[in-house]
């Protein structure tokens, strides 16, 4: 199965050029993926981003590179996700994956507002950087 990349350059003001690949990125996320926006605002990230997507990687003279993670245990909004990044992304998509099975798993015993807070919290303790729906700081170099 491939692993869907969201690949974002920045550029002035506030705007990216979005771009997609399928079987992920390595050293060349730029030539790796296709075109999906040319010139549109750092929210546009965000609308694009669901939990069809593995990662994002960020290209500005160095890639930065996050894992997406689906933060709905109801698995009913695609559109719920976070960014996290960590020294080791395999290592935290794995465990991710492992934890938010257990969470959905969960969610017959609580309510998904409780699962989903647990989630978020999980996460925040095991990122290296954790950004939330709709936070645009990981476009900026210094992040």
């Amino acid at each position: 199965m491939g692993r869907r990349t969201l690949v974002v350059r920045p550029r002035s003001r506030g705007r990216v050029a979005l771009r997609v690949a399928h079987w992920g990125v390595d050293a060349d996320p730029i030539g790796q993926s296709q075109p999906l926006a040319g010139d549109v605002s750092a929210r546009a990230v965000w609308i694009e981003l669901d939990a069809t997507y593995d990662r994002v990687a960020v290209v500005d003279g160095t890639t930065r590179s996050y894992c997406v993670c689906w933060l709905d245990p109801t698995l009913s909004d695609a559109d719920d996700v976070a960014l996290a990044t960590a020294a080791d992304l395999d290592s935290l998509r794995a465990w991710w994956v492992e934890t938010k099975s257990r969470a959905c798993a969960d969610r017959q015993r609580r309510r998904p507002r409780v699962v989903r807070s647990g989630l978020v919290r999980a996460l925040e303790r095991r990122a290296r950087t954790a950004f939330p729906p709709d936070d645009t700081p990981f476009l900026s170099a210094d992040r």
